[in-house]
């Protein structure tokens, strides 16, 4: 399965699929005081009046439905093409907490409560009747790799990239790992670590490590946790001073806010500075992309963000096709490399961050080559893929450097250059 190879007729086949469809339509994004409720007397901060050091922010790409049925915390941030629907139960979202793009929560049953200090990260999907982060022990738990007992007395919890979440309950101080799946009825209990690609169906298998779907939380998961709230907190800030500058800042190709973090500052297109709200896709701070605006209208689909507004630059490489719903973002203090002529599928998310050496995040940065072809739902994190490589459908690459013309297969887990290698269970 991992021979290297060349991959033409990966990298074609995806670049084929590639569909520009019509743009939706949205419901803008809206919301009003006390508990903030997303309806149509604000736009696009929650509520209009808030300091912007408590309010929320919603992207007006959101897609919004039954906003009277969502109730909203302070300090909330929504990104780009993330979907809330409580047209059949409600949806609340407590204090600190942040839905990412292209995150998809439909609510049934008795609703979707999430509670404060939980990160839905890109393209993650909660359905169902489902309880994330209201409840659960803050310790002590004891850390793997230390064999140390510790406490999180302020939790979070993390449902990481592609996971879904089915009408269960995660309790707070977990992590959902990526391409991971929580099923019906299951109750992850707090200090659990659901390991990338597994389907976890029963309460047995999210409480026993033994039966290789969960591990232990750790130290370092807590403080990748609590820098991420800390970003997002940014986010709704920033983007709340932007829009109320000018609600044009927070639309199309635009503007990053400047933070702590990220100084801010316009995507660059074809060698020229570009600022057009009106485009359908979200292009937002330092993103050097080599094609011109006009190329891209036919290059891209649509629902696309591309968020150099945490690490950056990313420097993107002339393209041979994107999907829809594509994201591309990166940890603070990393950028990414895209080479030319890469093939992204639908829901395609490219993140940036160092490779872990050691038990430390110094190793090489994200970076795919030229002529490379990305599977519908991949996930690259972390890693380097060489030039005229492919990676499958619903498959990830992790913490791993990628020789050049290699082919991972659909479905696959390919984390840590090799040593570990599992299936997408679900």
């Amino acid at each position: 399965m991992f021979k290297p190879r060349a991959i033409f007729s990966a990298l074609t086949a995806i670049i084929l699929a590639l569909v520009i469809s019509t743009q939706i339509y949205k419901q803008p994004v809206v919301a009003y005081g006390g508990v903030c409720n997303p309806t149509e007397n604000n736009l696009p901060i929650c509520p209009l009046t808030a300091p912007s050091e408590s309010a929320s922010f919603l992207d007006p790409t959101a897609i919004i439905t039954n906003p009277t049925n969502i109730s909203l915390g302070e300090k909330v941030y929504v990104a780009p093409f993330a979907e809330l629907n409580a047209t059949n139960a409600p949806i609340s979202i407590a204090a600190d907490s942040n839905v990412q793009d292209q995150v998809k929560i439909t609510a049934s049953g008795t609703g979707v409560e999430i509670g404060p200090r939980v990160i839905m990260a890109h393209m993650g999907t909660i359905k169902g009747a489902a309880k994330i982060g209201t409840q659960g022990s803050t310790g002590p738990f004891n850390d793997p790799t230390t064999n140390t007992l510790f406490n999180n007395d302020i939790p979070e919890t993390f449902l990481s990239f592609n996971c879904e979440i089915d009408g269960a309950t995660i309790e707070r101080n977990t992590v959902v790992n990526f391409l991971s799946r929580v099923g019906p009825g299951v109750t992850l209990p707090a200090g659990k670590v659901v390991l990338p690609g597994k389907n976890v169906t029963t309460n047995l298998q999210a409480s026993s490590g033994s039966l290789g779907k969960v591990a232990n939380l750790t130290q370092a998961d807590v403080a990748l946790m609590e820098g991420i709230i800390e970003v997002n907190e940014a986010f709704a800030k920033g983007y709340t001073e932007l829009a109320r500058a000018d609600l044009s800042n927070v639309k199309g190709i635009n503007y990053a806010p400047v933070t702590a973090f990220n100084p801010g500052g316009l995507p660059q297109l074809g060698g020229s500075v570009t600022r057009n709200p009106n485009f359908r896709n979200r292009i937002i701070g330092n993103v050097v992309l080599e094609d011109s605006l006009a190329s891209l209208n036919y290059k891209i689909g649509n629902r696309i963000s591309l968020r150099a507004d945490e690490g950056q630059p990313f420097n993107v490489g002339q393209i041979a096709g994107m999907a829809n719903d594509v994201v591309f973002h990166a940890l603070e203090t990393t950028s990414l490399t895209l080479g030319n002529k890469i093939g992204y599928g639908p829901r395609v998310l490219v993140h940036g961050g160092r490779q872990v050496v050691n038990g430390v995040a110094n190793g090489p940065e994200t970076n795919i080559g030229d002529s490379v072809g990305l599977g519908p739902n991949s996930v690259i994190f972390r890693s380097v893929i060489g030039s005229r490589s492919a990676v499958g459908q619903r498959s990830a690459v992790f913490n791993s450097t990628v020789p050049s013309r290699t082919h991972i297969g659909s479905r696959v887990i390919y984390a840590d250059n090799g040593n570990i290698i599992s299936s997408v269970e679900w």
